[in-house]
């Protein structure tokens, strides 16, 4: 019995890739090749054309794999003689010849048949079968996922090898259920959204069917399969038909793959035949992830002062301080002084600005809000939706800085949702996006920022690569794509219409979540012709008992942070858009238990900034943003702190226990000071 569903995905995109892969490391990583270590290959010309060596092929089809592991009789690969000519992408280069392995290299083949092609990705441990021969195939980040290109279709295939809930008599289904198919299966997302199931096919019931998918459609494996249109009255996405598989050996707990085909129209025969060409093979080699996103480059559209502003950031032996603590109003009415909430919200900032500076003793480098494209519902046809506009009176207000006038930079951290983020409502307007129902709205937002006419640190869509956001690849039909695609569409408007004052920020947060190779954050990387900063976000959120170990220093958080970046942006500054320590929240023990290790943890954080022989993940950093909010859960007198960031509030003295971490920000900044005066004597 065969069941399916499917997604969507439309806009253009380049498929040479400007789309690299994802950060942290699968556990069955210990093999990957550490930097310079790459091993030598055997002597072979560097060559992408297909080879007819034989005795390369013959390797290849049964050298490597010597119990015919590669043969797949339903596709005509029976014997040495069915192979009749192979690409042997080594080390990530093409090579003329290949007749041995070691463990040292990424091996990846294509073994090309009359008129099908025979994948073999030997590192990660998996082969299938492309339905043609005329494929291009981009490598740039098989460490995480590989993209074939073919017809009209591009096919992104991944294996995925990390489960956090191993202890769980049935890790599998937990995570299955929770971080691949809980939205693709739900037909109230699909109705939200305006995708449609094809060919008949329908969500599977849990109730009534294995909760393991079909055993049928593959022997020992267990297969969901999903094929869903994005409906588009107006033609303007690119590729409306959405085949996903998703394939685990029967009883394996952990590791599946992942096939996400999008194309101009229904290939679900085609995912049909791949799936069933598929088999787990024994790994051999290294993974390796060779992106490197280079230098990053000044937007040439940029106004002197924005280049200006940008270039003195960048090479700042500083870093340049910003708290966040409420965001500025968005909604028509409430936009200039006198409007509803304007004149108390205006106040209350910068009561807070002025506070928290005085008790620093320190003015802000940076002021951050946040804008949402709206809120009431699923978006503009809903009866009470609001859109959220630029804040452009108060953002001159309380920023106006140009990094010469002594005022805050505004740092503009703007998101895709239409509800905060909420997922479980099962909406998203990432296809909206795609369908362009968003583009005069865009157009006004640009007008609105490039009229603001000082330099904007634009952070877009923030913590992309998690399963809490409306953008996220969880939300986009498990294909990160969607996103690299809004981004680029978002970005050319803005050049469209002229703004000259906007540094874009990617700001992935530094774990990703879900736990997979597809959902990592790289994956999510729409192209250094998009992105002019880096962004980070590694909080300790420091809810263990008091006293207990285990909370992570400013400096471990970083360092990994940085050593988890250096392959791909080794020349990239970094902005700590948001961040924090907590204190100790009251929905797990004694409310600010952790005061003391909050202001321990600050102290350290400057001792890293305020050394004299700098390491170099301290010097990447040149912004930092404090997340002066609490997360809390529940309402009125039953609400509860779940993390406890805020560490000052002019108008309660709730936080008086913390007066020794304001007091280490306040020595912290004193000694960086000391520090630099030191340097320009």
């Amino acid at each position: 019995m065969k069941k399916i569903a499917t997604l969507l995905l439309g806009a253009t995109m380049v498929f040479s890739c400007v789309l690299a892969g994802c950060g942290e490391k699968d556990p069955d990583d210990s093999a990957d090749v550490p930097p310079g270590g790459e091993d030598p290959v055997p002597p072979s010309d560097t060559d992408d054309s297909v080879q007819t060596d034989r005795e390369s092929l013959d390797f290849c089809f049964t050298g490597l794999y010597t119990k015919g592991e590669l043969k797949d009789p339903d596709n005509g690969f029976n014997t040495n003689a069915d192979v009749k000519g192979g690409r042997f992408n080594i080390n990530n280069a093409y090579k003329t010849t290949y007749r041995e392995a070691t463990s040292r290299q990424d091996i990846k083949l294509e073994l090309f048949g009359e008129s099908k092609t025979r994948i073999v990705q030997a590192s990660l441990g998996y082969t299938f079968t492309l339905p043609t021969v005329d494929f291009t195939a981009d490598y740039s980040i098989s460490h995480y996922r590989t993209q074939y290109k073919f017809g009209d279709s591009i096919l992104t295939t991944s294996i995925n090898t990390q489960n956090p809930y191993t202890a769980l008599s049935d890790p599998w289904y937990v995570y299955c259920g929770e971080w691949l198919i809980n939205h693709v299966n739900n037909d109230t997302y699909l109705a939200n959204n305006g995708l449609e199931r094809i060919n008949g096919t329908t969500a599977y019931d849990f109730s009534t069917s294995h909760p393991y998918g079909d055993l049928e459609f593959k022997p020992g494996y267990d297969v969901y399969r999903y094929d869903i249109k994005i409906t588009d009255e107006g033609g303007k996405v690119e590729y409306p038909y959405y085949n996903i598989g998703i394939v685990r050996q029967e009883n394996d707990p952990i590791a599946f793959s992942l096939f996400v085909m999008k194309s101009k129209t229904d290939q679900s025969s085609a995912m049909d035949g791949m799936i069933t060409s598929y088999k787990r093979i024994n790994s051999k080699g290294v993974k390796r992830a060779p992106f490197n996103a280079g230098t990053p480059k000044p937007d040439p559209n940029w106004d002197e002062v924005t280049t200006n502003y940008y270039n003195k950031l960048i090479a700042s032996e500083k870093v340049h301080w910003g708290v966040f603590s409420w965001s500025m109003p968005g909604t028509e009415g409430s936009l200039h002084p006198g409007e509803v909430g304007y004149d108390s919200m205006l106040s209350n900032s910068k009561r807070m600005k002025d506070g928290i500076e005085e008790a620093w003793e320190y003015t802000y480098d940076i002021y951050p809000t946040y804008t949402h494209i709206g809120w009431g519902g699923a978006g503009p046809e809903s009866p009470n939706f609001l859109y959220h506009y630029f804040p452009l009176d108060m953002a001159n207000e309380l920023a106006g800085g140009d990094g010469v006038n002594g005022k805050p930079v505004l740092q503009f951290t703007y998101q895709f949702t239409t509800n905060n983020n909420i997922v479980a409502d099962e909406v998203t307007p990432m296809f909206d996006i795609l369908r362009g129902k968003y583009d005069d709205y865009f157009t006004r937002l640009a007008e609105d920022i490039k009229e603001y006419g000082k330099p904007v640190l634009f952070r877009l869509n923030n913590e992309m690569n998690t399963d809490w956001t409306s953008y996220s690849g969880m939300m986009t039909l498990l294909d990160p794509d969607v996103f690299n695609m809004t981004w680029i569409h978002l970005y050319e408007i803005f050049e469209e219409v002229g703004v000259d004052n906007c540094i874009w920020i990617w700001n992935p947060i530094a774990t990703s979540c879900p736990y997979s190779s597809w959902g990592e954050d790289l994956c999510f990387f729409p192209g250094t012709d998009y992105v002019q900063l880096l962004g980070g976000t590694n909080y300790e959120m420091n809810n263990y008992a008091k006293g207990a170990s285990g909370i992570k220093s400013f400096a471990q958080c970083y360092s990994s942070l940085f050593q988890k970046n250096q392959a791909a942006f080794s020349e990239w500054a970094m902005i700590l858009s948001e961040f924090a320590c907590g204190s100790g929240g009251d929905y797990t023990g004694e409310l600010g238990r952790n005061a003391a290790t909050q202001a321990k943890w600050v102290k350290e954080m400057f001792d890293a900034f305020a050394a004299e022989n700098m390491q170099p993940w301290a010097k990447s950093i040149k912004g930092a943003i404090w997340f002066n909010c609490n997360d809390v859960i529940g309402s009125g007198s039953a609400q509860k702190i779940t993390n406890r960031l805020r560490f000052f509030d002019p108008d309660s003295d709730q936080y008086a226990d913390l007066a020794d971490t304001v007091a280490a920000f306040r020595d912290g900044f004193k000694r960086v000071n000391e520090k630099l005066n030191k340097e320009e004597n």
